[in-house]
């Protein structure tokens, strides 16, 4: 019984030790694996154009997904891999454009109208504010009119009304 014991233990150890052996053999494989699944997010998919290549599901990202696997197994950094896609399908396949020439317009077009925007609504509040605390001059007649209103309105309710408030003068 003793030596039944002393294999099924010395079997779980070569098991353990085989899994361990394992998982220290695919680490590397899951690092690079990781870094072509980074490099894939940045790339967009030829054919849906609205999401990376990591994301499609199409033969093309698939395809692209491997490329990109076989050029880090060759070596290669992150920016050669990505001048080689922009050199067969242009500066399009990249997610983020690069920040010179029209597709610098990307990137500072958006700066340009929330600034203009800021300009946009900061001159017209003034204008706004401006023309509230403008006082406009009263003539001579309008201020008799207010002061006779004020003054029968201090007289109080008693004061009967003769219907007149259509705005007739005369």
């Amino acid at each position: 019984m003793a030596t039944l014991a002393r294999v099924l233990l010395a079997a779980a150890f070569a098991v353990a030790a085989l899994a361990s052996a394992q998982d220290a053999a695919t680490a590397p494989s899951v690092q690079i694996g990781s870094r072509a699944f980074d490099i894939s997010r940045n790339l967009r998919c030829p054919v849906c154009t609205s999401e990376s290549v990591a994301d499609s599901s199409a033969e093309i990202a698939q395809q692209m997904r491997g490329l990109i696997q076989e050029k880090i197994d060759e070596g290669l950094s992150d920016a050669q891999i990505y001048a080689f896609f922009q050199e067969r399908y242009g500066d399009w396949i990249l997610l983020d454009p690069p920040k010179r020439g029209v597709h610098l317009l990307v990137w500072l077009l958006p700066v340009l109208i929330g600034a203009t925007a800021v300009v946009v609504v900061v001159g017209m509040t003034r204008r706004w504010l401006a023309a509230s605390a403008k006082t406009e001059p009263a003539s001579e007649a309008d201020l008799e009119r207010v002061r006779a209103a004020l003054a029968g309105a201090a007289a109080g309710p008693a004061r009967t009304d003769t219907g007149d408030e259509s705005g007739e003068d005369g």
